[in-house]
């Protein structure tokens, strides 16, 4: 795996604000030289125009756009991307948590930018669909920077609320995502198992690849009270509870690592690939292991 910058502290990179700017943060100088498209034919349809940025190939840049703008822009194509990526990533009330300085919400929106952006870079399409009790946002894919920046502003609008239903949201993707792609999930998977899980099948039984992004506040993880505590429902304000966390903490964990087994092995069962990943985990580490899935999967 090429090296990349040291690795990056969410807590540091989620300071820098816009979105784009982290993603440019997070993705400078990581893993250069990668694959450009195969589809190089003359029969596909042309779809728009974007900018030039270095790297691309200079027999593919438009000297008449050139004459007329005095900017370069390389001419896209509708089948000229390896992947159409749809990131999809959970707006929750329950996403609004933090324990650190960066929520589930904002740890999840910066790596679906670093991701796009990444995307990005390789000529893939990168569309983006934000969710909590159904869709919210939906960004068809598209490969252009100026499509990118569009998506993250409006990714940049979105405040976690309302309650997860992750079952039935990934039963309107399904209907949603017309063609055959990636489908990245960013998401604390607080749902129930069997709902979700099925809704995960219905998506590759269409032909969809999918990678799941499982994303856990430290303080949710390791449960670290031992006193009497009051616990209120994220999704649901007037739900409190005072316990003592000395007795629930073992039947908490066992309850959590049960959940999170089977959502691990619901998802080897049909191939597709669960990283639980903490919001300590630093960006690199997650860019790391997409690629990874992508060259396991033939992709990269």
């Amino acid at each position: 795996m090429p090296s990349s910058q040291p690795l990056l502290d969410p807590q540091q990179v989620s300071r820098l604000g816009h979105l784009e700017l982290v993603a440019r943060q997070v993705v400078e100088g990581f893993l250069r030289g990668l694959h450009r498209s195969p589809f190089k034919g003359s029969s596909v349809e042309f779809a728009e125009y974007r900018p030039y940025v270095p790297g691309d190939e200079v027999a593919r840049l438009d000297w008449r756009a050139y004459g007329k703008t005095d900017r370069l822009y390389l001419k896209e194509y509708e089948d000229e991307t390896n992947l159409r990526t749809m990131l999809m990533v959970d707006a929750s009330k329950s996403m609004a948590f933090g324990s650190l300085e960066t929520s589930k919400f904002r740890y999840a929106s910066c790596l679906a930018a670093s991701l796009g952006l990444l995307m990005i870079h390789q000529l893939d399409a990168v569309g983006l669909i934000t969710f909590s009790d159904g869709i919210g946002r939906l960004v068809p894919p598209k490969g252009s920077m100026v499509h990118f920046q569009g998506l993250l502003r409006e990714l940049e609008k979105v405040a976690p609320a309302g309650e997860t239903r992750l079952g039935s949201v990934l039963q309107k993707a399904a209907e949603a995502i017309r063609r055959r792609g990636l489908v990245v999930l960013l998401s604390d998977l607080f749902s129930e198992a069997r709902d979700l899980l099925h809704g995960l099948a219905r998506l590759k039984a269409q032909g969809s690849e999918v990678l799941v992004f499982q994303i856990v506040d430290p303080m949710e993880r390791e449960f670290p009270f031992s006193h009497w505590i009051h616990f209120r429902d994220a999704e649901n304000p007037g739900l409190r509870l005072k316990v003592d966390a000395r007795w629930v903490r073992e039947v908490y964990l066992k309850n959590l690592n049960e959940h999170l087994e089977r959502l691990r092995q619901g998802c080897h069962s049909m191939s597709i690939d669960y990283q639980l990943v903490d919001t300590r985990t630093p960006f690199d580490t997650a860019l790391a292991n997409y690629l990874a899935t992508r060259r396991k999967r033939g992709l990269g």
